[in-house]
């Protein structure tokens, strides 16, 4: 496969994965009693709505900057699978397809990392410039 095409394919899953999750955590944080009280009504201590919503916006911001693209993806990946596992417990396909493909896109940026158009890369390739410097 062409490299350039791949490297556009997996830019693309992670700005708009990571813009999926801003905002939804920006929805949170706008009604977070009520996301609180959602929280307890499914057996999840209220307190936990204002550290989601924070991974939430935090991760979709880092992945669509490309900075800390694999924790913030390994991040993301947790809490979907707290949602799967919680809010859409035994729910049929048709109602969690979208909670798995987040989850999945999530999970492949803890995999891959940022690479194309990725501040961690301005940072990795200096890292890589200086090992290969021979006195």
């Amino acid at each position: 496969m062409n490299q350039t095409l791949m490297n556009i394919g997996l830019l693309l899953v992670r700005i708009f994965t990571g813009v999926i999750f801003i905002v939804h955590g920006a929805q949170k944080f706008q009604g977070l009693d009520g996301t609180s009280g959602f929280f307890q009504s499914i057996g999840l201590p209220g307190w936990m709505a204002p550290v989601v919503a924070t991974v939430e916006l935090v991760g979709g911001i880092a992945l669509v900057l490309g900075i800390g693209t694999r924790l913030a993806g390994a991040a993301l990946t947790i809490v979907m699978i707290g949602v799967l596992l919680t809010a859409k417990k035994g729910q049929p396909f048709g109602s969690i397809e979208f909670d798995l493909l987040i989850l999945f896109t999530s999970l492949q940026q803890a995999l891959v990392g940022g690479r194309f158009l990725a501040v961690d890369q301005l940072f990795g390739r200096k890292k890589a410039e200086n090992s290969n410097v021979q006195v």
